[in-house]
């Protein structure tokens, strides 16, 4: 089973062992996997699958906030991590160009959180429960356009997953954070199904992660290094 600890570090690792070297633009040289998966199963590191059966989002931010995924050298964690897990309930956009929360809950002043739930409760193995981040007309002239492009919920044989498209992603800086934040998603998701349905209730399956571009940018790299040696 492979938590988001784990993870973490296997794909920093990755990518100061194999990672290219490429620029993004002519500021930001970086060490760069593309075309990368990983089916995170135990995301929390509960040990056992069934645990999740009582695993509700106000508890995993609890344990967030406890500190028990801190880890050392990681550059987000303690308040930092519980603030950003937590800021899935903040709807507007803070005053920054754009915010996960408020392009999942007031895109196109659609709560596309809900929509996934529904599409999940009139139809169980619905491939439709899907949720966007990007907007052509707000993004299409813009620098700084969302990292996270696609959340989707799948149910089966009795199991909820969620699963995230991400076109980049900084893997030293926000891996981590992203992942506790998705995780909440999920959970969240299938507390909300499970108040509705009858009968067996979901079990919390974890994380399938896609991205592009996973990448450490240069000024990170003695850093990694440390996280990575750190917790050897």
């Amino acid at each position: 089973m492979l938590s988001i600890g784990q993870c973490y570090l296997d794909f920093v690792n990755k990518i100061l062992k194999e990672g290219k070297e490429t620029y993004k633009d002519s500021d930001h040289h970086l060490k760069e996997s593309l075309g990368n998966y990983y089916y995170i199963d135990d995301p929390l590191d509960l040990k056992f699958r069934a645990k999740y059966q009582h695993m509700t989002s106000e508890l995993m931010l609890k344990e967030v906030k406890s500190g028990r995924f801190d880890i050392d050298s990681c550059p987000i964690k303690g308040d930092a991590l519980y603030e950003y897990v937590k800021s899935f309930e903040i709807r507007d956009d803070q005053g920054f160009v754009y915010t996960y929360p408020n392009r999942i809950l007031e895109h196109f002043g659609i709560d596309q959180f809900e929509t996934m739930k529904e599409r999940i409760l009139t139809s169980t193995g619905s491939n439709r429960a899907v949720a966007v981040t990007i907007d052509p007309v707000l993004d299409g002239e813009r620098e700084d356009i969302p990292c996270l492009q696609v959340l989707q919920i799948i149910v089966r044989d009795g199991e909820l997953t969620i699963h995230c498209f991400f076109r980049s992603n900084d893997i030293f800086g926000a891996f981590y954070s992203n992942m506790f934040f998705i995780t909440y998603i999920g959970i969240k998701m299938k507390d909300e199904v499970n108040k509705e349905i009858m009968g067996d209730k979901l079990n919390f399956g974890g994380v399938h992660y896609y991205s592009s571009s996973g990448h450490i940018y240069n000024n990170d790299m003695r850093a990694a290094r440390k996280l990575i040696s750190a917790n050897k």
